[in-house]
Formats: C-alpha cells, structure tokens, sequence
C-alpha cells in the first residue's frame, strides 16, 4: 500500500553516487545544512540527482526541522514494550539516529493556509527516509514520495504552500508499508489565515480540539531492518496481523481512555473538533458514544453541507473533521473498531472518552 500526494516547491543541494551521499546546500530560515552517510542495502533507491532540485526561497514564513530516531520504546497496556520509529524535532532539542528525543506519533506540523513552509530532513548513519506532505499536492521534487522524487540521506529541504485549511498529515515514504506501519508520521495541521479557532475559513468555530490518529501495530515486524523487503525478499509484508490498536501513540485497551491529549475533558455547550486521522492500513468504523458527530470536512477539503452521523468509516490515509456540540453531561466512550481489509471481522477496538461536564 502506498500513500501519495505531491508537493510545490523545493531545495538543497547535494552530491550523490549510488553507493554514498554528501549533502551540501542552503536553507531558507536557517535550512540547508551538511552531512553524509552510507547507503544500505535498499535495492530500490533513488539519490538525490543535484540537476534537478529548485533554489530555496530565503524567507519561509514557517521551517521545520526533523530527524530520525528508530529506537522509541512504547509500552503497552499489557506490559510489553514495542520499538516504533519516527521524526524528532531538532529545532526543540531532538536527537537523530536513535539518541533519543523521538516520539510516536512524530511531532505535529501547525501552519496557516497560504504561508510558504520549508521542512528540513536530517538523516544519517546507513540509510535513507523522505517526509511526505500527504495532501499538500506539491512540485514532485518537494514531494517526498521515493520512486517519484528521491530518497534523502544527509540533508534536504521540502518547500511548500498549503492551499487549504484542514487536517492533513506527514510520513516517511520509503519502504512505506514498512515505515508507516512502524510509526514514521505526524499530524499536519492547516489553520485559516486567521489562525485556529474555525475548521476552515469560513467555516464552523470550535472551542475545544482533539486529534485522534488511529492506527494498527503488529508487532511482530517491530525487529525488522529499514530495508526488509526491498531487495526481492519476503518479510512477510504482505500480512499484517495487529496485535495493538492505539489513538495517537496510546494503546486503545485501557490508556486512551484518560490519556491527557486523547481524552476530551470539555463543557455542556462547547464545541469539540475532532480531527480524525485513519493512519492504519485496515479499515476502521468509528462510533460516538451516542453523540452526534457533524463532519465538516474530508481529506482536507470542505463538504457542500455537513454530514450528521453517529459513526463513521474510513479506510487508509483518510481524513475527516468533525464538530461534536454535546447537550448534556455525562462520560461518552468513543470507540473505533479495526477491520481485517477482506473479510471486514473486527480485529480489534480502540477506545477513547469525551468527558462533558
């Protein structure tokens, strides 16, 4: 399975051959950078070719910078503790290559609608990732997809506009069926010009919000190398058997059901935003305790009218914004149900709670 969209406008400068790259460039709002590192053994990668990356405009309105950590320990309700891999925020003091500093999900991206944003990616050690905007849809050399653009080791900077509120997310997209699974994505928030506050411009106000991504471990490939899969070799890939089902890196069993960030604690009256992230590969089912959800939005983009629903389906990469205006108090347990992709049978549930007084 393989998430796309596209990208807008991009840069870095580098050097590469196919067995080692060296990063040299610029960087607007303090991109660009140095670097290095070996190339694994990914029999599928594709440099960074310097001929065709864009100039850098100087002035971004917003920078992010990320590393790699592949060694973020999680423990489940059950007691077990899970390796998953993600982003680190260097600008914040995260670590690369494993040294700490990584959470799971990746830290989240807040912007505003029309702002000129730079992502910087660091990699080192022997291997290669990319960072995906998923639905930005910008130039293909900003757009992180590997095969399409190119694979970075050392550092590159993605450029890009987003053209539309909403909720959107970003992660790795090579090996992707490994790398996703493993936990390499983080929300991607779009805010109105004006800033948070409304769903969209023009659109729904809210007072409260929460982002649940929902997602499937198995953890059975939690051992595997960055490039299992890629030189002809079957890991097993192809058959995913969850084992945990989580809300935005919290396992579903018991946790999410206080976890501060996934727990909505609100007022009577108040308006809740849920920005609900399907970042698994089953399909999921989600109901609302017996609220009434409005969705306001789908994959970044507006409906004509919103939708009034008690449950919701999604598949993979799929996104929706809801309103929820509770009229009475009381403890509403949200739960999502994951499904096996063929047969449908619940494979799991994953369970959070609105608490309104």
């Amino acid at each position: 399975m393989s998430w796309r969209t596209r990208t807008q406008s991009s840069g870095s400068t580098t050097t590469t051959t196919t067995t080692t790259s060296s990063m040299d460039g610029g960087g607007g709002g303090g991109g660009g950078g140095g670097g290095g590192g070996g190339m694994g053994t990914a029999c599928y990668v594709y440099p960074i070719d310097n001929n065709l990356v864009l100039p850098l405009d100087p002035n971004p309105d917003a920078f992010y910078q990320r590393g790699i950590d592949m060694n973020i320990p999680m423990t489940m309700d059950d007691g077990r503790t899970v390796t998953m891999w993600g982003f680190t925020d260097l600008a914040a003091g995260g670590g690369m290559d494993g040294m700490g500093a990584g959470t799971f999900p990746s830290p989240a991206m807040r912007v505003r609608q029309g702002q000129l944003v730079q992502t910087q990616l660091q990699v080192g050690m022997m291997m290669y990732h990319t960072i995906h905007h998923h639905g930005i849809e910008p130039e293909y050399r900003s757009d992180g997809v590997g095969h399409i653009s190119w694979d970075v080791n050392g550092t590159y900077t993605y450029q890009w506009r987003p053209t539309h509120a909403g909720t959107y997310f970003y992660h790795c997209h090579t090996n992707t069926v490994l790398h996703a699974e493993m936990g390499m994505y983080g929300a991607l928030i779009v805010d109105p010009p004006q800033g948070p506050g409304r769903a969209f411009e023009g659109g729904p106000a809210y007072d409260v919000e929460a982002i649940w991504a929902v997602d499937e471990i198995d953890s059975s490939w939690h051992t595997l190398d960055w490039t299992a899969g890629t030189c002809g070799g079957d890991v097993g890939l192809n058959d995913l058997n969850p084992d945990y089902f989580v809300i935005t890196g919290v396992d579903g069993a018991q946790s999410a059901l206080t976890a501060p960030g996934v727990a909505v604690n609100m007022n009577r009256g108040q308006r809740l935003l849920v920005r609900y992230i399907c970042a698994g590969y089953m399909p999921q089912q989600m109901r609302f305790g017996g609220l009434t959800a409005s969705v306001v939005a789908s994959d970044g983009r507006p409906l004509p009218q919103a939708i009034n629903v008690t449950q919701l389906d999604a598949v993979s990469a799929e996104r929706y914004d809801c309103i929820i205006t509770p009229t009475r108090s009381g403890t509403y347990t949200v739960e999502i149900d994951i499904k096996h992709w063929v047969t449908g049978q619940v494979l799991g549930t994953a369970r959070t709670r609105i608490n309104v007084a």
